[in-house]
């Protein structure tokens, strides 16, 4: 799919400034999204297509006033070409907007998600995170946060990063709703760096910062065969710290797919395929040990659902979605 960046202008312009914004609309961004702007230009919905099925990425962005006719308006647009609209990754409050609609909402995993005004590395359930933070700082590890346009700076040995990281993944770069390491995406963003007492990067991670502060999350976490054990905990803990001196509320340590899907009346197939794929899909994905690397933060769990009209297809919805993140274009 061919993008213009005019509208990655666009979308990029309204990141900055909505305050209608979820951390994970800031992958729009990607660029293997088409667009729908609000006829004011200062609120926009992401989207991808699939034959007849199009799916947006979590609800609209940009002003709480214009959301309800952007949802609208995809759905008219999506009807006139003879398409399935449907949405994936939203939070629960788009509830009131889909029962509005005659949108059915259904759970496909859960978000986690830490309270930063409240964080604090002190305490029994923190020890672990602690000992390898204190450790790395004794070692002369720094953590920095800079801004988009830091990725240029650092591209040599980020690549050789991302790519150490990815030779040891079974799933490969993902799409759509998870950022892949993009020269054009990932230097729009934030970046988290990790450098060794000699300068050296050796472990990064993508923020997606929302411009009201109401939360910020972490998209791309990687290191390379030079990160000592322990410098995930070093980097999150440090995240976290950072965060929360910034005046965020909420840290999102983003979706855990498939994860918490509960039997559902309205798509027992897709629930029931769910909790398959989360308990067979491990070699692949690795959804347990995604789970678990979060868990240890303690985070809480807060559901994320997928919604489709009343009467369409919920499953078709879901491997359309599967798809897009799956085989990034």
């Amino acid at each position: 799919m061919s993008v213009h960046d005019g509208d990655l202008t666009r979308a990029d312009a309204i990141l900055a400034s909505a305050t209608l914004c979820d951390p994970q609309a800031n992958v729009a961004l990607l660029g293997d999204k088409r667009f729908l702007f609000s006829q004011s230009g200062q609120s926009f919905l992401s989207y991808g297509t699939r034959g007849q099925v199009w799916i947006a990425l979590g609800g609209p962005v940009g002003r709480p006033d214009e959301a309800e006719p952007l949802v609208r308006a995809f759905l008219d647009k999506a009807k006139a070409n003879h398409a399935q609209a449907s949405f994936y990754g939203l939070s629960p409050a788009f509830s009131a907007l889909a029962e509005k609609l005659g949108l059915t909402m259904l759970k496909t995993g859960e978000r986690a998600l830490l309270n930063m005004p409240t964080f604090s590395l002190d305490g029994k359930t923190r020890q672990v995170i602690r000992t390898h933070r204190n450790r790395h700082i004794k070692q002369g590890y720094v953590f920095s946060v800079e801004g988009p346009g830091s990725v240029r700076q650092n591209l040599q040995v980020l690549r050789k990063i991302s790519d150490e990281w990815l030779s040891y993944q079974s799933g490969g770069e993902k799409g759509f709703g998870l950022g892949r390491f993009d020269f054009h995406y990932v230097d729009r963003l934030p970046q988290a760096f990790v450098r060794d007492d000699n300068g050296k990067i050796v472990a990064f991670a993508s923020l997606w910062p929302t411009a009201d502060k109401s939360r910020i999350g972490v998209d791309l976490m990687r290191y390379g065969e030079d990160g000592p054990n322990g410098v995930m905990d070093f980097l999150f803990a440090e995240m976290f710290l950072w965060a929360k001196a910034q005046g965020y509320g909420l840290f999102d340590l983003n979706t855990s797919p498939a994860a918490g899907v509960s039997f559902s009346k309205e798509a027992p197939i897709l629930t029931t395929l769910a909790t398959l794929a989360y308990e067979h899909g491990e070699k692949i994905y690795n959804f347990k040990g995604v789970r678990r690397f979060k868990s240890k933060f303690h985070p809480d769990w807060e559901d994320v659902f997928m919604a489709v009209p009343r009467g369409s297809s919920a499953l078709r919805a879901a491997l359309v979605a599967a798809t897009l993140i799956n085989r990034p274009k």
